[in-house]
């Protein structure tokens, strides 16, 4: 049962991270991984992660909907 669990997280975590998301200012769809791996320290406020930050912050409903998923997912690793 703990390996089912751990191989659905691990599934649902990978969509999460490469789940294109709709940005301001982006025509195309940036994933949160693609955004870190793009990061650039020396011009954070410009970066694609700097964007997706920006939109849990403007939009908070959705943003609550993935932190509700992470928290049951991190819920069922530990049971």
């Amino acid at each position: 049962m703990l390996r089912e669990n751990l191989q659905d997280a691990a599934v649902i975590i990978q969509n999460i991270l490469d789940q294109p998301l709709e940005v301001k200012g982006k025509k195309d769809g940036v994933s949160l991984y693609t955004a870190a791996l793009n990061y650039d320290s020396q011009n954070p406020s410009e970066s694609d992660l700097f964007l997706i930050l920006k939109s849990f912050i403007d939009y908070p409903d959705p943003t609550q909907t993935l932190l509700r998923e992470l928290e049951l997912l991190s819920n069922d690793l530990t049971l």
